[in-house]
């Protein structure tokens, strides 16, 4: 489950966003050295969105979040391709899509930036965790490299509707995460698992022993 996750989110144009900024930067007026640190104040941004999410993760909860950007971020994406589209026409379209690089990059640290990682750390045990955070990091650096290398292709070919392919990525994100994620924030490993029954299999867990340990991990021994 979490490799999957961990795969859509990599599927984000969160990467891809600052390799277009700079272009958008230019496009819009801003000079070399201006566009630089635009670029530099969005990654701050990034930071600062993340220590708000920080502190409103235990109030609204991880798949909140999770949802929540997703279809937030798409709907920026839509707007971010309209902008691209029409910046030839209205000189203050450039403007407009550089404040909407800025919100897709501060809702994406206030949601599924923290909110996955949360999520990593609570949908397994600790004998487990170690080996599913080895293959997200592995999923990660890959997908990147992937991403990196054909991403420059897709701009060449699709220009400012090259977001299109995310934005359908970041919809069945959200629709994936409401239909198969259950809600993690203040719940023990078992009753996540339990919850991850009834939503994949439409049955509750039922075997689970008093101490809220599974049955074929109670042993005992004779004398």
């Amino acid at each position: 489950m979490l490799p999957v996750l961990q795969l859509l989110q990599l599927c984000f144009p969160h990467s891809n966003i600052y390799l277009y900024t700079f272009e958008v930067l230019q496009a819009a007026g801003f000079d070399e050295r201006m566009a630089s640190y635009m670029t530099l104040s969005i990654g701050l941004s990034e930071l600062v969105a993340a220590v708000v999410c920080s502190s409103i993760i235990e109030r609204l909860g991880r798949k909140v979040l999770l949802r929540g950007g997703y279809w937030i971020m798409a709907s920026l994406l839509a707007a971010i391709t309209v902008t691209l589209t029409l910046q030839h026409r209205f000189f203050w379209m450039h403007y407009f899509s550089v404040i909407l690089i800025f919100l897709f990059v501060v809702f994406y640290g206030i949601g599924p930036s923290g909110a996955t990682i949360s999520v990593m750390v609570e949908i397994f045990s600790q004998s487990y965790r170690p080996s599913a955070f080895l293959i997200v990091g592995c999923i990660n650096w890959m997908g990147l490299f992937v991403l990196g290398m054909i991403f420059p292709v897709i701009v060449d070919n699709l220009g400012p509707f090259c977001f299109l392919i995310f934005l359908g990525i970041l919809a069945l994100s959200a629709i994936f995460i409401y239909l198969y994620l259950p809600e993690t924030k203040g719940k023990s490993i078992m009753e996540i698992k339990a919850e991850f029954n009834k939503l994949n299999f439409g049955r509750k867990e039922t075997s689970v022993t008093e101490n809220n340990f599974p049955k074929e991990q109670v042993s005992c021994t004779k004398l």
